[in-house]
């Protein structure tokens, strides 16, 4: 009996070991001095052509259950866009020896928190919790993981976790749940160390030139729909400059050529 009993507790705590590695840590209150450093760029610095505003209107409505009531914006940042579509629909775009496929890095210490399927077929969600606070988690969206990592792996800081395509994009969301089922949207460029900052501060830029204030987005007077999508003007996306977008082009984009086919820009 008692050996079934030590197999029982040993059963139990593995589970919820295993558990462990997917709840999430919610939030009594938030405190800005708790939020963990951005410590490594989430993507390669020098394949970035373009960065989107946190609470632009860059690609859809991210604003689910804002903690604090702010609704209808971006609250992530995208990098690039996708570029590579078949029957209107975003594709993996393939590498070549001159182009090969963008890495994506773990943004600091931490662990594997979720792996979510895409809304669309082009790659996975990927959630990773910070070991200084577990409260807090980076989402990285549409990358293909690398073999050998999972829920529940532990990633360092500026580890190689995932890939996409030359002509591909990627999102990223900062986030942290409270105990009362809202989320707390940041942005990872306002956190982020000088050393990780560094590549985008040689072009002259600085965090606050990827950020929108709260005033400022109001101000702009975007307008939501169903399915979280902004309201567009008719021909609003027919060669338009992504700036209008909320969009900071950073350098040209190396796919200029393709620009005017792609009509998606944040999926």
């Amino acid at each position: 009996m008692i050996k079934k009993i030590s197999i029982l507790i040993l059963a139990l705590i593995v589970g919820l070991t295993a558990i462990g590695y997917v709840m999430v840590h919610p939030l009594f209150y938030f405190n800005p001095n708790d939020v963990p450093a951005i410590t490594a760029n989430p993507i390669d610095a020098d394949r970035v052509f373009s960065i989107s505003k946190f609470r632009s209107d860059a690609g859809h409505d991210y604003s689910f259950k804002a903690w604090d009531g702010e609704t209808c914006r971006s609250m992530k940042h995208y990098f690039n866009w996708g570029q590579d579509s078949v029957n209107n629909m975003p594709v993996r775009s393939n590498p070549t020896p001159g182009h090969p496929d963008i890495n994506i890095y773990a943004p600091f210490n931490g662990r594997i928190t979720a792996v979510d399927p895409e809304q669309i077929n082009l790659g996975k969600q990927v959630h990773i919790a910070s070991d200084k606070n577990p409260s807090f988690y980076v989402r990285i969206f549409h990358v293909d993981l690398l073999p050998g990592l999972a829920v529940g792996s532990h990633v360092t800081s500026g580890e190689k976790i995932a890939t996409i395509g030359p002509m591909d994009g990627i999102d990223v969301s900062y986030e942290a749940f409270t105990i009362f089922g809202k989320t707390v949207y940041l942005s990872i460029f306002q956190y982020m160390t000088p050393q990780a900052f560094a590549p985008y501060a040689k072009l002259g830029y600085k965090p606050s030139d990827f950020i929108l204030s709260r005033s400022q987005a109001d101000a702009l007077g975007y307008q939501c729909g169903d399915n979280q999508q902004f309201i567009r003007p008719p021909g609003f996306y027919n060669g338009i400059n992504p700036q209008t977008e909320g969009y900071v082009t950073i350098r040209p984009n190396p796919y200029q050529y393709l620009y005017n086919q792609n009509q998606g820009r944040g999926y």
